[in-house]
């Protein structure tokens, strides 16, 4: 099993920032047993 380590590269700092964006514009609810997505924006 590989771990990372600082030595390896990670995500850069761009990417990370537009994972969050994502992540707080878009949540999930459980409607009728199902997931559905609906957007903040």
């Amino acid at each position: 099993m590989q771990y990372f380590t600082q030595e390896e590269p990670g995500p850069s700092e761009k990417t990370l920032n537009l994972i969050r964006q994502i992540a707080y514009s878009c949540r999930s609810v459980k409607m009728n047993g199902k997931y559905e997505l609906y957007s903040l924006n």
